[in-house]
């Protein structure tokens, strides 16, 4: 009987673990829904007109945060503002990067 007993919890804490497992992970639909939702946000908070996203840099989840830089394309502009996006709170974050430069997101 304890045998039998056991063997419920184990299969119990495998089926629990597996289901969490599938959960967590991302869709491909996902990811590009949450890539548009970085690009708008930190395209918004630079404030550029016209502003080239790069590709967003992905950190530990344990930091909680991706970046982007952002670049003016305005004619003759050297601008560029660098974008902190929380996870968390869904917010962009912006500091002055002039003279950055990084290859612009794939389209």
């Amino acid at each position: 009987m304890r045998l039998k007993a056991n063997m419920l919890v184990l299969t119990s804490v495998v089926a629990t673990a597996t289901t969490a497992t599938s959960v967590q992970a991302s869709s491909p639909g996902a990811w590009a829904e949450f890539n548009q939702r970085v690009t708008r946000s930190c395209l918004a908070a630079a404030g550029y007109r016209n502003a080239r996203p790069s590709p967003i840099i992905g950190f530990d989840d344990r930091v909680g945060k991706v970046a982007m830089l952002v670049s003016d394309r305005s004619r003759g502009s050297n601008n560029a503002k660098l974008c902190l996006y929380d996870k968390a709170s869904r917010k962009a974050y912006i500091d002055g990067a002039d003279g950055w430069v990084a290859p612009p997101a794939p389209r």
